[in-house]
């Protein structure tokens, strides 16, 4: 009976959802949404120190929602009062401006610090001069937290920008958010829910996974329960097995659904290249849809990062990563509002093995460019790279013409990365000369081209980029078969 009544008292506490808490960074000029548990049928009524009231009504379980009107964006910290009968939750430091939610797998996950043995370049200047934006950017890293039912809490914390902090938040993002709250000159909230070595559809919620012909979710999710409940004796989540489908969405996405953001950040797909790469276009863009219904918020900016060049030596057809960059490169075209950030040039030529390339300062600064140009309509930044366009043979040469190479490349010489085959199809390596938005290959073995590709391997770095400094995108001309 004593247990009885801890608990019943426990849960006529009054509680709010995972990311409402001291510190939150809430979306400008919106009717945000706030929800939580109360006493079933409790009359929950919100007050802002900016003014804005709001009152709601818990159903028979308890759980509550309703909205507030946000102002325009402050460093003014602010604080919401939420009451409910002798109940009170007083939420300070809360900051308007603009929240971006980080999803992913390892390339997302890793941290400014780095891994061990795999450093994020620049990572000490960073660290250091992290207390510039202290007060101005906050972000919350969501810890593994895999579950075969969707939750719908689960322990955050955001956290005010410091050395101490920012060394342990994801690098891709904090780039982004950094140059996010300069240019823009307002404060940043970034959430961080990703984890390393998950594939798309562990992301993905059940009504989707239920249509994919190879997953079989009753027995995935059977074999789940055991295996997460030890882990969850054992204290150490991070150990789950990564392969497995739906349950990062149900613990590390689910639970924060229909909180205001501005858009997403999207770093996965190399855990896919030996899994259902090809048809990953389709199934990113289930998710992403799915995600976007969800939040309710229309079609919400997605901006994702292409896989490096990797020496994927175990990959099965060897070009499988390859077939994935076109597959990601697809998606940009399935759905509005998404947009890719090429990475080609992002890595030193001694990471062939390296699946963390350390250059994520450049991956977050191009994931902002996307944003600033579409999704806040800045004249002047430049963030699509140059796309394959159409090839044109002429005097045993191909002429190839570019999307987003208006104003030229970079280069007119010491052009790498293309190759020419003939009808043969054997590549050879080809010179390369650019000139306005086109580029002439051409190799004295190939007398009579037929297709021509740059990058078109696992690991090679590419060196053209247009006027921005936004490079080439790995392509090819031709169809030939590369997947059984």
């Amino acid at each position: 009976m004593i247990c009885a009544a801890v608990c019943l008292a426990a849960a006529a506490q009054l509680k709010t959802a995972p990311l409402f808490g001291d510190g939150m960074v809430m979306q400008q000029r919106q009717s945000a949404n706030l929800w939580g548990w109360a006493k079933p049928d409790a009359i929950v009524s919100i007050t802002t120190s900016w003014g804005a009231k709001a009152k709601a009504v818990a159903d028979k379980q308890g759980r509550w929602k309703t909205t507030v009107q946000t102002p325009a964006a402050t460093y003014e910290p602010q604080t919401v009062t939420i009451k409910s009968g002798k109940d009170k939750a007083v939420l300070h430091d809360v900051l308007i401006g603009e929240v971006w939610f980080a999803s992913g797998q390892s390339n997302m996950e890793m941290p400014l610090k780095g891994f061990d043995a795999c450093p994020t370049e620049g990572s000490n200047e960073a660290i250091a001069t992290a207390g510039r934006y202290k007060g101005k950017v906050h972000f919350v890293t969501v810890p593994s937290m895999p579950q075969v039912e969707p939750t719908d809490t689960i322990t955050v914390k955001w956290e005010d920008c410091t050395p101490a902090t920012a060394r342990n938040f994801c690098a891709a993002a904090y780039f982004f958010g950094t140059l996010l709250q300069e240019s823009l000159d307002c404060p940043v909230g970034l959430i961080n829910s990703s984890l390393g070595a998950t594939r798309v559809e562990g992301w993905t919620p059940r009504e989707l996974l239920q249509t994919y012909p190879d997953i079989n979710l009753d027995k995935e999710m059977a074999d789940a329960v055991g295996h997460i409940a030890k882990l969850k004796e054992q204290d150490n989540l991070y150990n789950v097995n990564r392969d497995l489908s739906l349950v990062f969405y149900n613990g590390m996405i689910h639970p924060f659904v229909g909180y205001n953001i501005k858009g997403f950040l999207w770093y996965q797909g190399e855990a896919n290249v030996v899994y259902q790469c090809d048809d990953y276009a389709r199934r990113m863009t289930n998710m992403v849809r799915e995600w976007r219904q969800r939040w309710g918020m229309g079609d919400l900016p997605f901006y994702y990062v292409e896989i490096c060049p990797y020496d994927w030596w175990w990959a099965k057809p060897p070009l499988a990563a390859c077939a994935m960059r076109e597959q990601q490169l697809k998606a940009q075209s399935m759905l509005p509002n998404m947009g890719m950030v090429c990475t080609n040039d992002l890595v030193k030529d001694y990471e062939h093995w390296q699946i963390h390339p350390c250059m994520k300062r450049e991956v977050g600064e191009r994931l902002c460019y996307w944003a600033l140009s579409e999704a806040y309509g800045m004249e002047g930044v430049s963030c699509k790279n140059p796309t394959y366009k159409s090839m044109e043979i002429k005097d045993g040469k191909a002429i190839i013409t570019f999307n987003d190479a208006e104003e030229g490349f970079n280069r007119n010489y010491n052009v790498e990365g293309f190759e020419i085959c003939g009808p043969d199809s054997v590549f050879h390596a080809a010179h390369a000369g650019p000139s306005g938005n086109r580029v002439t290959v051409y190799a004295s073995q190939v007398k009579e081209p037929v297709a021509v590709r740059y990058c078109y391997k696992p690991f090679q770095v590419g060196n053209l980029k247009n006027n921005y400094g936004l490079p080439v995108v790995p392509f090819r001309t031709d169809d030939f078969p590369i997947l059984p």
